[in-house]
């Protein structure tokens, strides 16, 4: 990975691993701000990712990776369980070729794209995370922006294979944390 994906996945990071600290056991059946997922669904979803993504890096098969879905990935501790699939994710990152195509869910895509999609699952879904436990989103303004000025397009390219919600309109006074809520419609 480069070194500005490197710096950004790492804020990624922080944001997720904020709104996650945040959880307390009561909010792990509220509803998230991920549509009819409960919080614990959702941090399910997102450490699940992480080893759905570490698998795709891989180059493991669509049967492999499918199979993953609807496991519990949660473990008796939810931080020590999303580090494990992220360190893992990570280490894989650094050492393949990520020009090599994955074949993702929506078609066959380089390996540098679906490492800024895990940047994006990570930002979004600590909104959306801290939107299920009630707290504001953790996220810093140079991830926002970079998101805004170097994932936009991902977004809205996701956004039209039913990843994400239609945009929102943007006011010209947004800072880059609310254009990244709205470009991602929420």
């Amino acid at each position: 990975m480069d070194v500005v994906t490197t710096k950004q996945l790492d804020r990624a990071e922080t944001c997720w691993v904020t709104a996650l600290q945040r959880v307390r056991d009561s909010d792990l059946n509220r509803t998230s701000g991920a549509g009819e997922w409960t919080n614990a669904e959702l941090i399910n979803h997102l450490i699940g990712g992480g080893v759905r993504y570490t698998l795709l890096l891989g180059q493991a098969s669509t049967p492999e990776v499918e199979a993953t879905r609807g496991v519990d990935h949660l473990g008796d501790d939810r931080l020590e369980s999303f580090w494990a699939h992220e360190t893992a994710f990570r280490m894989l990152a650094e050492e393949c070729d990520l020009q090599v195509p994955v074949a993702h869910r929506i078609g066959s895509i380089p390996g540098a794209q679906l490492v800024q999609m895990r940047i994006l699952e990570l930002a979004l879904h600590a909104a959306d995370l801290s939107c299920g436990t009630g707290h504001d989103w953790p996220i810093d303004e140079s991830l926002a922006a970079f998101i805004v000025d170097e994932l936009g397009d991902l977004i809205l390219a996701l956004g039209s294979e039913g990843g994400y919600s239609p945009p929102r309109p943007i006011d010209k006074g947004a800072s880059a944390a609310q254009r990244v809520l709205l470009l991602s419609g929420r």
